[in-house]
Order: structure tokens, then C-alpha cells, then sequence
């Protein structure tokens, strides 16, 4: 009985890149563009910023 040989995903690596490419533009949303937006003393404003942006983050992801 031979074994047959496993093939890899060949579109892993485009899998990564999308991951990486939507988390990277979270992280950037959260550091660079909300302090610019949001005023600095909402604090309810921020959180809830940031759980828009990374529910929209992780809904791309899956």
C-alpha cells in the first residue's frame, strides 16, 4: 500500500496575507485614525469604536 503524498493548500499563503492585511489595518484604525475622530475625554465613545472596529475586523477574518 503506497502512501499518496499530502498536498498543501496552495492558497495558504494568500490566507495569511489576508490575515495579516486586516488585522494590520485594525491595529492601524485603533492607533492612528480613532484618536484622530473621537474626542479624547469619551471614553464610551472609544470602546465603543473600538468594538465596531474589531467586530468589522473579525467578521472579515472569518
Amino acid at each position: 500500500m503506497t502512501r499518496r503524498t499530502r498536498s498543501t493548500n496552495f492558497l495558504r499563503p494568500l490566507y495569511r496575507l489576508g490575515w495579516l492585511v486586516i488585522w494590520s489595518t485594525w491595529l492601524a484604525t485603533l492607533v492612528l485614525l480613532v484618536p484622530t475622530l473621537m474626542p479624547h475625554d469619551d471614553v464610551v465613545g472609544w470602546g465603543f469604536v473600538t468594538l465596531a472596529a474589531t467586530s468589522v475586523a473579525y467578521l472579515l477574518h472569518r
